[in-house]
């Protein structure tokens, strides 16, 4: 149940933002954007304090954002992002969470392309499965992630690998998401 309201709740804050896309758009200079995209998501658990554990999966994840580039080389970013659940070898594990991001977009002569390094904070939520014993796990931290994207009038594309740490109990995770996203802006 916690995990649909989680998703339900990033939907409604994403739409609420969406219902004011209108009113941003109207501010020179201010670009707002909507998008949603999906990847591979790899997910590096191990245990710090035993290092027995050393768990290494891949899954497909997606994610929800929105965001907005207040100058030609600023922005900031929320997104929602499911990591699915990558699981082996008598472990799963599922993660989703919410992170807020400062982007720095590199000045290009080239209009239609960006480049862009991200960095923030997540909040990641973890319930882990190992060897048929339950627990969650929530952390909140540093993360980062590094982009390109491609512009086509108020579309666009982008390429994006974002990584992720947890930290509980000794156990340490770093989920990671490389995705192909599409963003449509309100210019």
């Amino acid at each position: 149940m916690a995990k649909i309201q989680h998703g339900l709740a990033a939907l409604l804050a994403i739409g609420a933002l969406g219902v004011a896309a209108p009113a941003v758009a109207q501010v020179p200079g201010v670009n707002f954007y909507l998008g949603a995209g999906i990847g591979q998501s790899n997910v590096d658990l191990s245990e710090d304090n035993l290092g027995s554990l050393d768990f290494d999966a891949k899954d497909t994840g997606w994610k929800l954002l929105a965001g907005v580039r207040v100058a030609s080389l600023l922005g900031a970013e929320i997104e929602y992002i499911d990591f699915g659940k990558p699981n082996g070898d008598d472990a799963a594990v599922d993660y989703k969470g919410i992170a807020a991001y400062g982007l720095l977009f590199a000045p290009l002569p080239i209009p239609i392309l960006d480049l862009y390094a991200k960095a923030g904070m997540a909040k990641v939520d973890a319930d882990l499965e190992l060897d048929g014993l339950e627990s969650t796990a929530k952390d909140t931290q540093f993360t980062y992630g590094l982009g390109a994207q491609l512009k086509f009038g108020s579309l666009a594309i982008r390429g994006e690998w974002e990584k992720f740490k947890v930290k509980d109990n000794g156990a340490s995770a770093k989920p990671s998401l490389l995705s192909l996203s599409f963003t449509k802006s309100f210019l």
